[in-house]
């Protein structure tokens, strides 16, 4: 029973666009994410799966060692949420989702 609800997630991430099917010709390029299914009863979204960036396969390196590291965003929320009460209108958005559809160009892919 789980195995079909974890599969019809992925199948419903494929018809939107989210998640795409790799050819078998081209598997071996790139690097791929380790994943597993996160079991939440008391959740509205009561199965979905979790991903390892850090994972790797021996001798390759993981997605996380072939990214660069950035800047730790979590430092600028007080001042954003402090300039956010400044003025009489904030807008908002609902980014439900969104972080499933970061992608990288083409000049920062390793393969």
């Amino acid at each position: 029973m789980l195995r079909a609800e974890y599969e019809e997630v992925l199948e419903v991430w494929l018809r939107t666009g989210i998640i795409e099917e790799v050819p078998m010709s081209q598997r071996d390029e790139g690097h791929y994410l380790s994943h597993r299914p996160v079991v939440k009863e008391n959740s509205t979204t009561k199965l979905r799966p979790v991903f390892d960036a850090s994972a790797q396969e021996h001798g390759r390196l993981s997605l996380n060692q072939c990214l660069e590291k950035g800047t730790n965003s979590i430092e600028t929320i007080p001042a954003i949420i402090l300039r956010f009460r400044l003025h009489q209108v904030g807008v908002i958005a609902d980014i439900k989702r969104a972080f499933l559809q970061v992608s990288l160009g083409k000049e920062d892919r390793f393969f």
